[in-house]
């Protein structure tokens, strides 16, 4: 049995925050997603929207750097047994 996803609507995440363990993939990009579909909306003010943009702004990085984590392990994985190396 899986348990909930993290609910990531209520943290604040600035540029210099990490996203907290456990993140998976998925809801990170949920995440990200909700801050610019309100970005886009236009009906937050001023404050929010520099929020919104520095919570995605980091949410984003985490994507990328998860991305390029998974895509080093496949690499690997399939250099590996191209040379007949894996497991």
């Amino acid at each position: 049995m899986s348990a909930d996803p993290p609910d990531l609507s209520g943290i604040e995440i600035t540029c210099g925050d990490d996203v907290p363990e456990g993140t998976r993939f998925e809801d990170a990009m949920a995440a990200l997603e909700e801050c610019v579909d309100r970005l886009e909306s236009g009906e937050v003010g001023l404050d929010e929207a520099l929020r919104l943009f520095r919570r995605g702004a980091a949410l984003q990085a985490w994507c990328e750097a998860r991305l390029e984590a998974i895509r080093a392990q496949v690499e690997e994985m399939t250099s590996s047994s191209a040379t007949g190396d894996g497991p």
